[in-house]
């Protein structure tokens, strides 16, 4: 803007000068706007714009508005997401100064005619469905058309996608759900963008992130491919004609546990078994025996308790699971190993106030005490070992 044009506005400002449009400014803009409607309706057809030439390009933009339920054990997320599809229809161009100005025509689905064209865009991947239902079925749909031919389209919508669910790595774990959109049309007549972009907030409003029980969207990522006479999948038409491939955009959105309560209510009582079984290493074997029995009982109400917590995995226990699988089976051979002890130990009391030495009871002896000196520095190092691996895992 340079120096006049600033002195003019400072000028109108000063002398109060209405910036708004008049109520017959508005009347004519009103009146050129149905004009045009009119007329890109009579020229609206349902065939496809641009057939035999260039094909159409569709970028789509995704907006994920909330994340209603995640089902873990179905393996299903359920969302609330919106569209916003553009592309090209050189049968609308018009010349704003024709048109009082008006440069852009919107109204929703019902308000345009059943022939103006929208792409046949279908949503793959409905566990809920066994029909793919179309992008644009919604009645509520929000079209806008631009002087340069652009033609905007606004879905919102909700879904029950996919997630491929592995718990390997709980609590900690990230999640993939996915969709997929698809087109019938050949990739010579009608193709996906391959910068469709992707967002996490609400359409028109700052970014927000959604999350959903113990889950939070951390990233979504778009990617273009092409189906090959139905048989093949292919990432670009290099080698390929487009005339045989079908274009289909798939969509993937990561997850990761955000449930701060699941560690700890994991990793305590992990903690206090591993520190009461490493204690079993120094203590004499009457103490070691009770706690060992104490570990016992307590693992097996956590085991109940953990199972809870853990999710249903059907691809393999998870890693924290299988720890604590291994914690209670070595407290059980502990236990064992000790009433083994206190029984070779009474034996050898008894050998030696009878004067009765066996040579078998003195050489198991040695042995338990080898063990022991070797447990008094193995079990505080294991459980100092286990803590560190519980808040790592």
């Amino acid at each position: 803007m340079d120096i006049s044009e600033g002195l003019t506005l400072l000028s109108m400002f000063t002398l109060n000068v209405g910036l708004e449009p008049t109520a017959a400014e508005n009347q004519m803009r009103y009146a050129a706007e149905q004009k045009l409607r009119n007329e890109i309706l009579i020229n609206a057809t349902a065939s496809m714009p641009g057939r035999g030439s260039n094909p159409i390009t569709a970028i789509t933009m995704l907006h994920v508005d909330h994340l209603r339920d995640l089902d873990q054990s179905k393996g299903t997320m359920s969302m609330s997401l919106s569209f916003l599809v553009t592309w090209m229809d050189e049968r609308f161009r018009w010349d704003p100064k024709d048109y009082h100005s008006v440069r852009s025509v919107n109204g929703d689905k019902p308000s345009w005619s059943s022939a103006f064209w929208v792409p046949n865009i279908q949503i793959a991947d409905m566990p809920s469905s066994q029909k793919s239902p179309g992008l644009f079925m919604n009645p509520g749909v929000e079209i806008t058309v631009e002087s340069s031919g652009t033609v905007k389209a606004f879905v919102r919508t909700s879904m029950t996608i996919p997630c491929y669910f592995n718990f390997g790595d709980f609590p900690r774990d990230y999640q993939n759900c996915s969709f997929t959109l698809l087109s019938p049309y050949y990739a010579d007549e009608f193709q996906f963008n391959d910068w469709s972009t992707i967002n996490s907030g609400k359409y028109g409003t700052p970014d927000q992130v959604p999350d959903t029980g113990d889950f939070e969207l951390i990233g979504m990522e778009a990617r273009n491919y092409y189906l090959f006479l139905g048989t093949q999948i292919v990432e670009n038409f290099k080698g390929y004609s487009p005339r045989y491939c079908r274009g289909f955009l798939r969509y993937t959105l990561m997850l990761k546990r955000m449930n701060k309560l699941i560690p700890t209510l994991i990793h305590a009582p992990m903690d206090a078994i591993s520190v009461f079984v490493g204690l079993t290493g120094i203590l004499p074997d009457q103490e070691a025996l009770m706690t060992l029995i104490s570990c016992i009982g307590f693992s097996m109400l956590f085991a109940m308790q953990a199972a809870e917590v853990l999710p249903d995995n059907f691809n393999g226990m998870p890693t924290i699971g299988i720890l604590i699988m291994v914690m209670m089976i070595e407290t059980i051979l502990l236990l064992t190993y000790k009433i083994f002890s206190i029984y070779c130990r009474n034996r050898k009391l008894k050998a030696i106030k009878g004067k009765n030495e066996d040579p078998f009871i003195d050489q198991i002896y040695k042995y338990i005490k080898i063990g022991d000196k070797g447990l008094m520095v193995a079990l505080p190092l294991q459980a100092a070992w286990n803590v560190y691996l519980t808040r790592n895992i």
